[in-house]
């Protein structure tokens, strides 16, 4: 899970929302106004750079689900979360965006699925909300996501909620291990193959880092925390110098 910085509502949205102010529309009211669907669809892709919201998988147009972070059945009269752009993020679909190979989602759902109508409280970390995404990190050995408690307290995140937000969208079910031990893998024998001893470990992992992460106007390599945190100090580096925020 990273941060992600939204940008302004969808003008198909807010003119759906204007055009029936006086009405209560619930979200599968919107679903079936495809204009409005799609561009909501496709600012959130564009504001997640491609990845998933939880799990950081790929995702597109075809190929994701919108989530609300509060779920719709908590909308009201007076509050209707269906239509609050902010609570809207874009996550995989199927969740997990599983391989042929791996188990399938309905024996171990993940992401939006895992999460399901939980009314989230101070526990359960927001995209929205994070300022770092650097409160994990990942076992090399199998793909596992962890809190990294000494960031969490620099954060002022505690660690029980990070703990508690990896349980709760399932965040490692085996087939998400085995797609991060396989992105893990693929990096850390490229910096193998390329390090022939001359230069800076760091110099080579923030080349690597620019190679990946490009300028920040293009989607991101799916798990782009799990990149991150293998190319370590060159890959600060490098986003820092592209000014990205998170």
């Amino acid at each position: 899970m990273k941060n992600v910085l939204k940008s302004s509502e969808p003008k198909e949205l807010n003119n759906y929302k204007e055009r029936y102010s006086t009405q209560f529309k619930k979200w599968n009211n919107v679903k079936s106004n495809r204009g409005t669907l799609t561009a909501i669809r496709s600012t959130l892709i564009s504001d997640q750079k491609g990845i998933c919201a939880y799990c950081e998988m790929a995702i597109h147009e075809k190929s994701c689900s919108v989530e609300h972070f509060i779920p719709c059945e908590q909308s009201t009269h007076k509050v209707n979360y269906d239509l609050d752009w902010q609570n809207m993020l874009a996550i995989c679909l199927p969740p997990g965006a599983i391989a042929n190979d791996l188990e399938l989602p309905h024996n171990s759902p993940c992401c939006g699925k895992a999460k399901d109508n939980f009314v989230p409280d101070e526990r359960l970390l927001n995209p929205l909300n994070l300022t770092t995404s650097l409160i994990f990190r990942f076992r090399s050995e199998d793909g596992e996501i962890l809190p990294d408690e000494i960031a969490c307290k620099q954060a002022g995140i505690p660690i029980e909620y990070a703990e508690f937000t990896i349980e709760t969208l399932r965040l490692n079910v085996q087939r998400l291990k085995a797609q991060r031990l396989a992105v893990i893998d693929e990096i850390t024998r490229e910096l193998d193959e390329r390090d022939d001893g001359s230069g800076s470990p760091t110099l080579l992992e923030q080349q690597i880092a620019s190679e990946h992460f490009g300028n920040g106007g293009k989607n991101y390599p799916r798990f782009f925390t799990t990149v991150r945190w293998i190319l370590g100090e060159g890959a600060e580096y490098h986003l820092a110098n592209i000014s990205y925020l998170g």
